[in-house]
C-alpha cells in the first residue's frame, strides 16, 4: 500500500511539473515578461537619453542637479519593477526609504550618493542588457510557433501556400506537422519564459530590495526603538507604584506619626502608642512594596549571579526544576537581568499552562552567545503569539539582538531555547 501510494505521489510530481507552463500562475508569469521586456527597451531608452543630458550639461549648474534626478529615478523604477514582481508571486522587501537632509545643496549630495538610487539604475541597465535580446528573441518564437499552429486552417481557409521552407508549402500534411511543431514549440518556449521571469525576479530581489546591512540597521533602529519605550513603561509603572502605593503610606504613617504627637501633648499616652504602632505597621509595608519595586527593576538575587538567581526561581516554582548552569564568560548587567526575566516567565507558563510535573533549566555561555534552554514534558502545543505571552519575550529579547525559538509538538515535550549575544566586552 505504501509503495502504491509513494508512486502515485510520484505521478502526480510529475504530472504537475510538467503541466506548470499551462497553470493559471504560468499566465501571469507570461504577463510579466512581456512587461519586463518591454520595460527593458524603455530603460534602455531613459538610461541613453539620461546619460546623455547629465554628460552634456555636467559642466554646468543644471547638470549636478540633474544627475541627482536621476538618481532618484533610480528609485521609482524600484518601486515599479517591485509592483511588477508581484505578478509571479514574488515579493521583494523595499528598501529603506530617501532621509531627506535639511536644505538644497544637502539633498543634492545626499542625492549623489545614494545607494538605493544607484543600485536601482544598475539593475535598470543590467535588465536592460539582459531582457531586451531575451524578451525579443522569445516573443518572435511565440509567434513564429503561433503561425505554425495555425497554419492549417489558414491554408484550408486561404487555399494558398503561405509558408516557405525552401519553396512554398502547398500540402495539409505537412501543415499539420508544421503545427505539432508550434505546440511544442509554445510548450518549450514556455518554460524558458518562466525560466528568464525567475532570472530576472532573482536579479530583481538582489539589486532592488533591502541589503542585508538595511535589514540589520532597520532592526537595530527598531530595537533602539523598544528599548526606549521598554524604559519609558518602566519608568512610568514606577512612578506610578511610588506615587500611588508608597507614597500614599508614607503620607498616612506621617499623618499618623503627627496625630500621635498630639495625643503625647495631650497626655493621651494609650491613643499615641496605638497610632505609632499602626504607623510602624505601615512603614512595614511600605518597606515590603518598596522592594517588590526594586525586584522588578533588578533583583537582589542577582548580586550572588545568574547561577543562584535561577535556583532561586526554581526553588520558588510549585513544580520540580532541574537547573544546571554553566557559565564560561558571565553576562553584562542588562543581558543577565534579562535572562533572569526570561526564566522567570518561561517558568510561570509552565507551572500555569503546560500540565506539566516537571522542568528543566539549562543555561550555557561562551563568548558568542548565552543560552538558555527551558523544557517540560507538559501537553505541547506552545506557540508564539496564541496568549502565552512568548510574543512580548520574543520582542524584548531583539532589543538585545537575541532570538527566541519554540519546539512544541502536541503532546510534548516542549522546548523554549533562548540566544543571546552575552554583552561581556561590554
Amino acid at each position: 500500500m505504501d509503495a502504491v501510494t509513494t508512486t502515485l505521489m510520484a505521478e502526480s510530481d510529475w504530472t504537475r511539473t510538467l503541466s506548470q507552463p499551462l497553470r493559471r500562475e504560468a499566465w501571469r508569469t507570461y504577463l510579466y515578461f512581456l512587461l519586463a521586456s518591454a520595460l527593458a527597451v524603455v530603460g534602455v531608452a531613459f538610461l541613453f537619453a539620461a546619460g546623455l543630458a547629465s554628460g552634456l550639461l555636467l559642466a554646468t549648474l543644471i547638470g549636478i542637479p540633474l544627475l541627482a534626478l536621476v538618481v532618484m529615478s533610480g528609485r521609482a523604477w524600484n518601486r515599479l519593477y517591485r509592483s511588477l514582481a508581484r505578478l509571479t508571486g514574488a515579493e521583494i522587501e523595499a528598501p529603506p526609504p530617501f532621509a531627506r537632509p535639511p536644505g538644497r545643496l544637502q539633498t543634492v549630495a545626499a542625492a549623489l550618493t545614494d545607494g538605493v538610487g544607484w543600485r536601482s539604475l544598475g539593475f535598470v541597465a543590467l535588465h536592460s542588457v539582459v531582457m531586451t535580446p531575451v524578451g525579443y528573441g522569445l516573443i518572435l518564437a511565440v509567434v513564429v510557433c503561433a503561425s505554425a499552429v495555425a497554419s492549417p486552417l489558414v491554408f484550408l481557409v486561404t487555399g494558398q501556400a503561405f509558408i516557405t521552407i525552401g519553396e512554398p508549402i502547398d500540402s495539409l500534411p505537412i501543415y499539420l506537422l508544421l503545427s505539432l511543431a508550434g505546440v511544442a514549440g509554445l510548450y518549450a518556449t514556455g518554460w524558458l519564459m518562466l525560466a528568464a521571469s525567475r532570472f530576472d525576479v532573482w536579479m530583481a530581489r538582489s539589486l532592488l530590495g533591502a541589503s542585508d546591512r538595511d535589514r540589520r540597521v532597520g532592526q537595530l533602529e527598531k530595537a533602539r526603538a523598544d528599548v526606549i519605550d521598554a524604559s519609558a513603561a518602566t519608568l512610568q509603572q514606577v512612578e506610578r507604584d511610588l506615587h500611588d502605593g508608597t507614597q500614599a503610606r508614607l503620607i498616612t504613617v506621617a499623618m499618623a506619626l503627627a496625630r500621635a504627637e498630639e495625643h503625647f501633648a495631650a497626655s493621651d499616652v494609650g491613643r499615641a502608642r496605638t497610632l505609632v504602632s499602626d504607623a510602624l505597621a505601615n512603614t512595614k509595608d511600605t518597606l515590603t512594596e518598596l522592594r517588590e519595586i526594586v525586584r522588578g527593576i533588578r533583583p537582589p538575587a542577582l548580586d550572588l549571579g545568574l547561577e543562584a538567581a535561577v535556583a532561586t526561581l526554581a526553588a520558588r516554582n510549585p513544580l520540580p526544576v532541574e537547573v544546571s548552569v554553566d557559565l564560561a564568560v558571565r553576562p553584562s548587567l542588562g543581558v543577565e537581568t534579562m535572562a533572569y526575566f526570561c526564566v522567570a516567565e518561561l517558568l510561570a507558563n509552565v507551572s500555569r499552562h503546560s500540565g506539566a510535573d516537571h522542568a528543566t533549566v539549562t543555561i550555557r555561555s561562551d563568548p558568542a552567545e548565552l543560552r538558555i534552554v527551558v523544557q517540560d514534558n507538559g501537553s505541547g502545543g506552545v506557540q508564539v503569539g496564541t496568549g502565552s505571552g512568548l510574543t512580548g519575550l520574543r520582542d524584548r529579547l531583539a532589543m538585545l539582538d537575541g532570538q527566541l525559538t519554540v519546539d512544541s509538538p502536541d503532546g510534548g515535550p516542549t522546548v523554549v531555547t533562548v540566544s543571546v549575544p552575552p554583552g561581556s566586552d561590554r
